[in-house]
């Protein structure tokens, strides 16, 4: 590799190292603990419509969705990368209001160096309000 595209690769975002931070994250969610890897601006986009921007509208539904399922996790069954955007195909475990429940949805991670962009967030919102027993708006 030559001295132009060693200094190329170097400077491109790569959003691998986002998939093993989710992965860590939603092993024990603790959306209120600081982390470094949001950006103060972070856009999320919810498969409600909602668009949360900020560290502190983004972690509130994260909050919000922890007090409605304390026990949630997800696990990472398969994701892609594709230079700063990062796919993650996931199972969310957890007790709503009517017992244990799996879902399955997709996040779509956009980073910028180190830190966390935009997360546009996908799954069924009415799956999501049967097994909970709440609508995903109110949170």
């Amino acid at each position: 590799m030559n001295a132009q595209a060693t200094a190329t690769v170097q400077t491109t975002n790569d959003a691998s190292w986002a998939v093993e931070h989710f992965r860590r994250f939603w092993s024990k969610p603790e959306p209120a603990r600081p982390t470094p890897h949001l950006s103060p601006e972070i856009v999320g986009r919810w498969p409600d419509g909602a668009v949360l921007e900020g560290i502190e509208q983004y972690r509130g539904r994260l909050m919000r969705i922890g007090a409605l399922i304390p026990n949630i996790r997800l696990e990472v069954l398969e994701h892609a990368v594709n230079g700063d955007v990062a796919f993650i195909r996931w199972l969310a475990r957890g007790t709503g209001r009517r017992g244990p429940f799996e879902m399955f949805g997709v996040d779509r991670i956009k980073v910028s160096g180190d830190q966390v962009v935009e997360n546009i967030i996908h799954f069924d919102t009415a799956h999501f309000e049967q097994l909970v027993g709440a609508p995903l708006s109110s949170t």
